[in-house]
């Protein structure tokens, strides 16, 4: 019994911190994910190499579960 409940708490978690994260970057294009210019909007100190380093897949575009993480990891500021 502890390990659904644990796991659905942990996935509740991650699901906050995506909508928390994704809220602080607007998405001006409604693509569903960040470019370069929509990040810097919010983070005007995000340089080329941090972008490429907080975009895990290397698909040009950061996404929600990318931006949670770099924001729980320290990499960009919450």
């Amino acid at each position: 019994m502890k390990t659904p409940v644990l796991f659905l708490a942990a996935a509740l978690a991650v699901s906050a911190v995506q909508t928390s994260a994704a809220t602080m970057v607007e998405d001006a294009d409604g693509n569903g994910s960040y470019s370069m210019d929509e990040m810097a909007v919010s983070y005007p100190d995000l340089t080329a190499e941090d972008f490429a380093e907080i975009d895990t897949d290397a698909s040009g575009e950061i996404d929600t579960q990318e931006l949670a993480l770099a924001i729980e990891s320290g990499m960009l500021a919450n």
